[in-house]
């Protein structure tokens, strides 16, 4: 047990190593410095997005198939062809290959790792400590983004290139991570045979678990909303006369901040319990969202919804995880990633479209609407499904 723990311990460095990606405050402006328009741009994030619809459930086969730690050292592959492919492009197409690359490397990972280890708690008898591991996970993702973003805009304020150059290498560093990890047992008792098969199998393990459906949506259409204004809001600042290593301070602030309610988001969690916080999280985006499109206080309010970003993400990432079958745990995690990437292809590029052509305030404006319909709507939703998930259970006791 001892062995198998420590996937933990080693979970927080992996993720510190990997998200320390230099281009990652950068990578807009390093495609509009090589010739690519907004709507370029936007098309480009689709074709991300593309690959993720199409490989998500696929990976997530790999992973429940082959293993988690398998899927992961795969990922970091594709994570460091992608890096080198970006940097040998000068068109479209060639950057549209390194964003296929791109996607994959985040499929294999994203049902992977948090199967791996919330598996590995279920293994040690632990589970109940997936949200306090999560948000430590979280802490060092927002470590490792600050440590990103400070650094990056200052190395690229000499080079883009360079940027991209010294991520390959922190690619190989998560490679060297990423085989160190114990696969669970979970995974030896029982492997799918096939894709067919498992998809089957996971698609009746969607239906016979629907109830986890609404809080999907409700986490994945914030994050669909929160991950576009953060890239374009890149540009944004570009044209408001800011330069590279302004932007990453501003955007390294969010980190600090999502560092800080991370750590904490299991004990704010605990004191208000899930009815306040699905109500909480349905309302106060689209204030915020509101605030950037119709205030001058842009960079605080974007500051303030990464700290939601980071509380929801552990939060509600914890709610669904009990909701969902082990043996399938790795499949369904990717179907959640799929639903983000089938609505980011479509609303990437249209946001693109509309700060290109009628401003970015426009665009941010279409976001702060369309949070404050569907945080709305989803709560609603959630709320009402609760209340008659508890009055079904007084019936039966009663």
């Amino acid at each position: 047990m001892n062995k198998i723990y420590q996937n933990i311990k080693k979970e927080y460095l992996f993720q510190f190593i990997r998200n320390t990606s230099l281009s990652e405050g950068v990578w807009m402006l390093f495609l509009a410095a090589r010739g690519m328009s907004l709507v370029q741009i936007g098309l480009l994030e689709s074709v991300f997005h593309i690959t993720g619809m199409l490989m998500e459930v696929p990976t997530g086969f790999i992973a429940d198939r082959y293993g988690r730690r398998f899927s992961r050292v795969l990922g970091r592959v594709m994570g460091f062809l992608s890096c080198i492919i970006m940097l040998s492009s000068h068109s479209f197409w060639l950057f549209a290959l390194g964003f296929v690359f791109t996607g994959l490397s985040y499929n294999l990972e994203s049902g992977a790792g948090d199967a791996l280890i919330y598996d590995t708690l279920t293994e040690c008898g632990k589970q109940e400590e997936y949200m306090k591991v999560k948000g430590r996970n979280e802490v060092c993702f927002q470590l490792a983004r600050l440590v990103s973003l400070v650094a990056g805009g200052a190395v690229a304020t000499i080079s883009y290139d360079l940027a991209y150059i010294l991520t390959l290498f922190i690619h190989l560093a998560a490679f060297g991570i990423s085989l160190t990890f114990t696969e669970p047992n979970v995974m030896k008792a029982a492997k799918p045979d096939s894709l067919i098969q498992h998809m089957g199998e996971s698609l009746k393990a969607v239906w016979n678990n629907r109830g986890v459906l609404p809080l999907v949506l409700h986490l994945e259409v914030f994050s669909l909303l929160y991950t576009t204004l953060y890239f374009y809001f890149q540009n944004f600042m570009k044209s408001q006369g800011y330069i590279e290593y302004q932007i990453g301070l501003i955007l390294a602030a969010t980190s600090v901040l999502g560092v800080i309610v991370s750590a904490s988001a299991y004990k704010v969690e605990n004191r208000l319990g899930d009815r306040k916080v699905v109500l909480l999280t349905g309302i106060l985006p689209g204030l915020l969202f509101l605030a950037v499109a119709f205030t001058r206080a842009e960079p605080l309010a974007l500051i303030i919804l990464a700290s939601v970003e980071g509380f929801m993400f552990v939060v509600f990432g914890d709610y669904i995880n009990k909701r969902i079958p082990s043996e399938h745990r790795a499949t369904l995690l990717s179907f959640e990633a799929m639903i983000f990437s089938v609505m980011m292809i479509v609303f990437f590029p249209l946001v693109g479209f509309l700060s290109q052509h009628y401003g970015f305030k426009l665009a941010f404006g279409v976001i702060a609407a369309l949070s404050l319909i569907s945080g709305g709507a989803t709560t609603v939703f959630v709320l009402k499904s609760n209340l008659r998930k508890a009055q079904q259970e007084s019936t039966n006791q009663a």
